[in-house]
């Protein structure tokens, strides 16, 4: 039996694969160790943060001592601290091999047995997120911290100099924000003792439109001249439209709380994709890329390829971004979304952009689609963009039983992509097309299409 490995320990491991979440994996000794930071072929110095039962344990990549891909220079001063951008230091062209050979592992162990397409990978692989979640923390030197969690560190923030994922103009409000928070003697939010005022800092920023909302998030406290911080900021920044002043009472870490006031601007933005305008409120789900969702919706299009006679399902259909893309070639598209807020969205967007070939039901998928099936129901082909876990046991069940001519599936994880086309396969449908779209360039999360028939 070898040595037990122990957390804090340095040990040098030879990276042999990835798994589905984009960590590397070695052996050493009788563990399987999840390294974050290696890829394939990587020598690596891992240091042990965790040891699990069963022979299992998770380690950080603390030096390459031989790379098994080629490395860059990361253009992030953060890089290493921060926890975001893991792969900043791997030509672009390297990370889409490398998510790609991910999501084709994921399908072969599962028995899915298609050919990935060419991937779509990022035009932009900078500056490319419409929205960012800052947390506040205190140092004891310079007093309010505002920036990114340390990574594997919940309880410790730095400050952030420059974010390369979101706009300069983002990175210019959270060093606003922060030096109005330390000349005010502003007080952090301690989770363990419920108490302290600042919370998050939520910027939004419409990429085709330019227009930024910003949405401050305090507990309970009293919140001294909040409606002079709105006014400043919209005189330091002409393109911000809206400030918002968000309270969450609650001990749970959510940068949206339960209360929303305006205190500068408006209560919304608008952002255009593929030719639609939506309105972003601050609670409101969009897809993080616009740019690439557009190519990537696009896409969703070109599979589904509905004809005007066409009734297509869109389930988990959110603020309705691929209904209305659907709804341009399809006669008529019915959009099923467990949030009403996002159904409420939906329907706006849709009044918005006067399409009238679009119904929205909320509910839970597993339900709405097993009413449709018991009302008799027909349609020639749906689409699926599940939460991260996958679609729901049942729901997928009763889209199967609902047997669409084809279904485009749309997922963000790789193994939940794979297992759910497996169930789709052992209900009687074949996957004959994939392709991975890179939402995220310089992490390991990616998003992957997928194709599938009625065998019948």
């Amino acid at each position: 039996m070898a040595s037990k490995l122990r957390r804090g320990e340095a040990v040098e491991v030879m990276i042999e694969a990835l798994d589905g979440k984009g960590n590397g994996i070695a052996r050493v000794g009788d563990y399987t160790v999840g390294v974050r930071g290696g890829v394939p072929g990587d020598r690596t110095l891992a240091r042990i943060r965790r040891v699990r039962r069963y022979g299992q344990a998770e380690a950080r990549a603390e030096e390459i001592l031989d790379g098994g891909v080629p490395r860059v220079a990361p253009r992030c001063a953060h890089f290493g601290i921060c926890g975001g951008c893991l792969w900043q230091d791997i030509a672009y062209e390297e990370q889409v091999r490398l998510k790609q050979g991910m999501v084709a592992q994921c399908l072969e162990t599962a028995g899915i047995d298609v050919a990935l397409d060419s991937p779509l990978a990022a035009e932009n692989a900078f500056f490319y997120r419409n929205k960012m979640e800052f947390s506040f923390g205190m140092s004891h030197d310079k007093g309010v911290n505002l920036g990114l969690h340390v990574d594997g560190r919940f309880d410790r923030i730095f400050d952030l100099e420059r974010c390369h994922l979101q706009s300069d103009v983002s990175n210019r409000v959270v060093d606003r924000i922060r030096q109005f928070a330390r000349k005010q003697g502003l007080s952090v939010y301690h989770l363990r003792r419920h108490e302290g005022l600042l919370r998050f800092l939520t910027v939004r920023e419409g990429k085709q439109t330019g227009e930024v909302m910003v949405i401050l998030t305090t507990s309970g406290e009293d919140m001294p001249d909040v409606e002079r911080l709105g006014t400043e900021l919209t005189l330091a920044f002409p393109e911000i439209r809206s400030v918002i002043h968000s309270v969450n009472r609650r001990k749970a870490q959510v940068a949206i709380g339960d209360e929303e006031r305006i205190i500068a601007g408006s209560a919304t933005v608008q952002e255009t994709l593929s030719g639609f305008s939506f309105e972003i409120s601050p609670s409101s789900f969009f897809q993080t890329n616009t740019l690439q969702a557009e190519r990537m919706y696009r896409r969703v299009v070109e599979l589904v390829a509905p004809c005007s006679g066409d009734r297509v399902l869109d389930v988990y259909c959110g603020t309705g971004g691929i209904s209305l893309c659907l709804a341009e070639q399809a006669g008529h598209v019915v959009g099923v979304e467990v949030s009403e807020g996002a159904v409420r969205d939906a329907v706006r967007n849709s009044a918005n952009n006067q399409v009238t070939n679009c119904q929205f039901v909320a509910g839970a998928a597993e339900q709405v689609l097993w009413q449709l099936k018991a009302q008799g129901e027909r349609f020639a082909a749906a689409v699926a963009d599940p939460p991260r876990a996958g679609m729901h046991p049942k729901a997928l069940q009763a889209l199967a039983d609902l047997q669409p001519e084809r279904i485009v599936y749309v997922s963000c994880n790789p193994q939940a992509f794979a297992a759910d086309l497996k169930r789709f396969s052992d209900a009687g449908y074949h996957t004959d097309y994939a392709q991975l779209v890179d939402m995220f360039p310089h992490t390991p999360h990616c998003e992957a299409l997928a194709r599938l028939a009625f065998r019948g």
